[in-house]
């Protein structure tokens, strides 16, 4: 029997995640070392949590599943940092779509800052508003 990579098992590990309909896997990292798998991240909700390790298990070559996992149960008021970020970028992208690659946005805690150069005031102005919805 042929030994599996790490980068093989990684990659089918991701895929096993992505697969699973039950799963929302967008805050999920994955990394393999000796054949170790490591799920690290954020998911909403214990059965998540179970779910995933479930997916990483059913992948041939793996030995052994860390997973640091940290679950954030949703807050009716509040929204997890990653999907402010995602949709500012998206803001972002489409209020000025030739420039917003210089701008890089940061949230922490719910807050926005954005960061990188603009050529024009009004530039600045523009991304400003578009974050702020």
């Amino acid at each position: 029997m042929t030994m599996r990579t790490d980068n093989e098992i990684e990659r089918d590990v991701k895929d096993e995640l992505q697969w699973n309909p039950d799963l929302d896997a967008t805050d999920i990292a994955v990394s393999v070392k000796q054949g170790v798998v490591t799920l690290a991240g954020f998911v909403k909700s214990w059965s998540d949590k179970y779910e995933a390790e479930m997916a990483a298990k059913r992948v041939s070559g793996v030995r052994g599943i860390a997973n640091d996992l940290e679950v954030r149960l949703p807050n009716v008021d509040e929204r997890p940092d990653p999907d402010i970020a995602r949709d500012a970028v998206s803001a972002l992208k489409s209020q000025l779509p030739l420039s917003s690659e210089n701008t890089r946005v940061v949230v922490k805690n719910g807050w926005i800052t954005l960061e990188g150069n603009v050529e024009w005031y009004y530039q600045k102005s523009i991304a400003e508003s578009a974050v702020r919805r």
